[in-house]
């Protein structure tokens, strides 16, 4: 009931209005609980994010609240795995919320950790939430016909106009030259690259620009779920040209530090790249370090 309690009384939970007032809380929140009568690893995810965030919110019981977060996420994933078989016009709208929740839940998790592995173990956390969000997510975009004709139709529709925007700043320059100039990725690396520079511009268009919060750090979530496959194959070699990349999008993780699930991360992800990478990389990072070390 604590969960519960603090889930409807805290709109900073979660957000999935993407801007638009029509789905902002607490519309939201009653979608989606009205989804999870029918779904039960929704209601699940709902009460593990609420979990999570008590964790950040009282740190004097942080360790009670992860706890709750880690077993009912768990729960969550057993049932939705044990109860999916085919996605219709019935499931179509909880799947989806899941996912949603479940890719803001995983990503808050794996950018809070500070396990002593340093970049090894983040990127084995990150890629883990990558793959089980785009999963999931895969599922939800077989249905797309039935979820066009659902509730979710304006906030699907928000989303699809802002992911195919044209980018229209320069922030990403220096890493499209390398992109473009690097010998030892082949057509198709280039081509992930330039897919997720391309998203990444336009996410960093937004924070700069749009006033509105769910369009300023949309991009955080949704690149994750954007990557094409042989782009986290760059990532979980540790190539350094997609390292680099993931140091511009921590500019993104930046921008959104007053958000409870993002938090210091963009300093964090940044300085553990740094670090890792040889020396002769470094003039590659001018830009990012300029943005997230100077203020």
């Amino acid at each position: 009931m604590e969960l519960l309690i603090h889930l409807t009384l805290d709109n900073n939970v979660i957000c999935l209005s993407l801007g638009d007032d029509a789905f902002a809380n607490p519309v939201s929140l009653s979608l989606a609980l009205k989804a999870g009568l029918k779904s039960p690893y929704l209601l699940y995810e709902l009460l593990a994010i609420s979990a999570l965030h008590l964790a950040f919110l009282n740190p004097t019981r942080s360790d009670v609240h992860w706890h709750q977060a880690i077993t009912l996420q768990s729960h969550a994933l057993a049932i939705f795995n044990s109860d999916y078989k085919v996605i219709n016009e019935t499931n179509c709208v909880g799947i989806l919320l899941f996912s949603s929740i479940l890719g803001h839940h995983l990503l808050a998790d794996t950018l809070a950790k500070r396990d002593p592995g340093g970049l090894e173990t983040f990127m084995t956390n990150y890629i883990h939430c990558i793959e089980i969000h785009r999963g999931i997510h895969t599922i939800a975009m077989t249905a797309w016909p039935q979820l066009m004709k659902s509730e979710l139709e304006p906030v699907l529709s928000a989303s699809s106009r802002f992911t195919s925007r044209s980018p229209r700043g320069c922030d990403c320059q220096r890493i499209i030259e390398l992109v473009d100039t690097c010998e030892e990725l082949d057509v198709d690396d280039k081509g992930a690259c330039q897919i997720m520079i391309r998203h990444l511009q336009v996410g960093l268009d937004a924070a700069a620009t749009e006033q509105q919060q769910g369009y300023r750090h949309y991009m955080i979530y949704t690149w994750l779920m954007l990557a094409p496959p042989s782009f986290i194959d760059l990532l979980d070699k540790k190539r350094p040209e997609a390292l680099i990349l993931l140091a511009y999008y921590a500019i993104l993780l930046h921008y959104g530090r007053t958000m409870w699930q993002v938090g210091d991360a963009g300093v964090h992800v940044f300085k553990m790249i740094r670090d890792y990478l040889h020396p002769q990389w470094k003039a590659w990072l001018q830009h990012p370090q300029e943005l997230i070390l100077s203020g």
